[in-house]
């Protein structure tokens, strides 16, 4: 039964991929949401005070990156050389 419950869990690959998949999800939110400000910011929308925004979607934009970056390296890592 204990073997039956091994099979079960993810392995560390696997649990590392699900993490690139949804980081890379967040950065195409993020993303969308840096050019809709940008858009704004070109049609008058948004005025210079609001900057505050954009500069907070650009810094997760950069946290993603970095981690995204991580788990690749730890990825290949953990893949079975044969």
């Amino acid at each position: 039964m204990s073997q039956e419950k091994n099979e079960k869990q993810p392995t560390e690959i696997e649990i590392l991929q699900g993490l690139l998949e949804s980081k890379g999800k967040y950065r195409k939110i993020i993303q969308a949401a840096i050019a809709k400000w940008v858009k704004d910011f070109q049609d008058g929308v948004i005025e210079l005070k609001t900057a505050d925004d954009l500069k907070t979607l650009i810094q997760l934009d950069i946290e993603l990156q970095k981690g995204i970056r991580m788990d690749k390296r730890m990825q290949s890592r953990k893949k079975p050389r044969g």
